[in-house]
């Protein structure tokens, strides 16, 4: 294991994927006016029941945003004694589903930055989510072929990491782990021995904010990584 790689998150560090849930509550929240229900505590609501079938999937299911849709209108149904309208819960259903049919948008610099990686070093992918729609969207995104293998998990664990890093003879103490999430990239790196880069991300959800557990690197830019990885590891050799 002295192989040096790098491994990216995929979702809102080198695809846009955020921003289509943040559309989908801001369509949300206007129905919710309409129907004369509370609408930055329906928004509040909404979040507490996508954090809590994301946690009784144990992942990233795609069914859990409509879901939550779904139930947050029949929740406020019930707490004003209204009756639930079956087209209302449809059109709840169907705009969680609008999520995942949206076109994959790169984020500005992820092609580049993956290019040229790709010359320098193993490049790895692991992602979170459902896999039938993740591969869809790496495909899509036209990045697939630039890495040596790809990761669709449920979660995204310090052992997850530990086996990725074996199965490709990948040393975590000169290999680096790149994405926006705290709670799924930058800590369970840590914790499994790789150097990391957390890039910013205006719309990263709460769920995947939490306290760093050890140093890591920060950018603003995605663009920043390449010269932070292939100058730091001049001194690995």
């Amino acid at each position: 294991m002295n192989k040096r790689g790098c491994i990216f998150d995929f979702d809102d560090t080198l695809v846009e994927t955020t921003i289509f849930y943040d559309r989908a509550k801001e369509r949300f929240a206007a129905r919710m006016s309409e129907l004369g229900f509370p609408v930055e505590e329906s928004l509040e609501i909404l979040n507490q029941f996508d954090i809590s079938n994301v946690l009784k999937c144990g992942g990233f299911h795609k069914e859990c945003f409509p879901e939550a849709l779904i139930q947050t209108y029949e929740y406020y149904c019930n707490h004003y004694g209204s009756e639930v309208c079956q087209l209302t819960r449809k059109w709840m259903a169907d705009l969680g589903w609008w999520v995942f049919k949206q076109p994959t948008e790169l984020i500005a610099g992820a092609r580049e930055v993956v290019t040229g990686l790709s010359v320098e070093r193993p490049l790895f992918l692991a992602t979170k989510g459902d896999p039938e729609i993740q591969s869809w969207r790496l495909k899509e995104s036209g990045l697939k072929d630039f890495f040596k293998a790809v990761y669709i998990v449920p979660d995204k664990t310090h052992q997850e990491y530990i086996d990725i890093a074996v199965e490709n003879g990948l040393n975590p103490g000169k290999s680096w782990i790149i994405g926006n999430s705290m709670k799924g990239d930058i800590n369970p790196g840590l914790r499994s021995g790789f150097n990391c880069i957390h890039v910013f991300h205006h719309n990263t959800w709460d769920f995947e904010e939490e306290e760093a557990v050890g140093e890591y690197i920060a950018v603003k830019s995605i663009r920043e990584v390449p010269a932070i990885i292939l100058g730091r590891e001049i001194g690995f050799r």
